[in-house]
C-alpha cells in the first residue's frame, strides 16, 4: 500500500479501506518488516496536535513505525491536497474500518480480545460474536505508573492465557497507545506470536449503538467533529476550538516544508 508522510506520520494513501481490511484479517502476515510495530492507528486532527506536544514526542516516533496509520481527520486530507506528491485520496476513518473488519470476524466467530472503556460495549458486541472476550480496566491516570502497570499486567496475562491474532483497544488517546506499546515489549520478551493492536477509540461504541455518530452529510463534508461538539458542547469546546487550533500552525509548517 502506498504511504505518504505528513505531520511526521506515514499515512496510508488509498481510496478506501479494502487493502487494510484484507491485511488485518490475514494477520499475522507472511512477510513483516522488522522495524514496523504491529499497530493500527487512526490519527485525527486532535491526535495529530497531541502527538506534536513535547510530552508525547516519544509516542509520535513510535506511531510513525506502525504498520497501519490511517488519516481519520478530513483536515489532514485537505492539507495533503496542498502538498504536491503527498496527496491522500480519501479520509479513512476508524469508525468505518471497525465494522468492515468486525462484521467478517463475527461471521467467522473468530476469537478476539478487546480492552474497552465499559462493559456495556463488550456485552453488546458479544451478542454478535460470542467468541470475543474483553477486559474493562478500572479508571486510571497515566500519571500513576503503578496503576498503569497493573492494567498492562492484567491484559498481558489475558493474552498469554488466550492468544489471539487481533487485539482491539478503545481507551482513547494516549492510554491505548501507551498500553499497546507496553504490551508489544512484554510479548517480545515472552517470545510469543505477536498480535496486531488496533487503536480505535470510540469506534466500538458507534457500532454498538451506544454513541450516535454524525449523519452522513457531516461525514462527507468533514464536519464530524462539529456534530460531536454539538452533542457534548461543554466537554468538546476547549478541545476543538482552543487546543486543536494548533493544527493550523502545524499545517502551515508542513506546507512550507514542501
Amino acid at each position: 500500500m502506498k504511504r505518504v508522510k505528513l505531520f511526521g506520520l506515514p499515512f496510508i494513501a488509498a481510496e478506501n479501506h479494502d487493502g487494510v481490511v484484507s491485511e488485518v484479517l490475514a494477520w499475522p502476515l507472511e512477510k513483516e518488516e522488522p522495524q514496523e510495530l504491529p499497530l493500527l492507528s487512526t490519527p485525527n486532527v486532535d491526535q495529530v496536535v497531541k502527538l506534536h506536544r513535547h510530552e508525547h514526542a516519544g509516542l509520535l516516533a513510535q506511531i510513525a513505525n506502525a504498520r497501519f496509520v490511517l488519516p481519520d481527520g478530513q483536515p489532514i486530507v485537505w492539507v495533503s491536497k496542498r502538498k504536491k506528491g503527498s496527496e491522500l485520496p480519501a479520509r479513512l476513518a476508524g469508525s468505518d474500518l471497525f465494522p468492515a473488519v468486525w462484521n467478517k470476524l463475527a461471521t467467522r466467530k473468530a476469537p478476539i480480545f478487546m480492552v474497552l472503556a465499559n462493559d456495556a460495549i463488550g456485552e453488546a458486541l458479544r451478542k454478535e460474536n460470542p467468541e470475543m472476550h474483553w477486559l474493562t480496566p478500572p479508571f486510571y491516570s497515566i500519571s500513576d505508573p503503578g496503576a498503569e502497570e497493573q492494567v498492562v499486567t492484567s491484559v498481558f496475562n489475558e493474552l498469554m492465557a488466550r492468544p489471539v491474532p487481533l487485539v482491539f483497544l478503545g481507551l482513547g488517546f494516549p492510554k491505548q497507545e501507551r498500553l499497546a506499546l507496553a504490551l508489544i515489549e512484554r510479548l517480545k520478551t515472552a517470545a510469543v506470536p505477536m498480535p496486531l493492536f488496533l487503536l480505535l477509540g470510540a469506534s466500538f461504541e458507534f457500532h454498538a449503538g451506544l454513541k450516535k455518530r454524525a449523519p452522513k452529510i457531516f461525514q462527507k463534508l468533514g464536519l464530524e467533529f462539529f456534530h460531536r461538539f454539538l452533542s457534548e458542547p461543554k466537554r468538546m469546546f476547549r478541545r476543538y476550538f482552543v487546543d486543536d487550533m494548533v493544527f493550523f500552525k502545524l499545517a502551515l509548517k508542513e506546507l512550507r516544508a514542501s
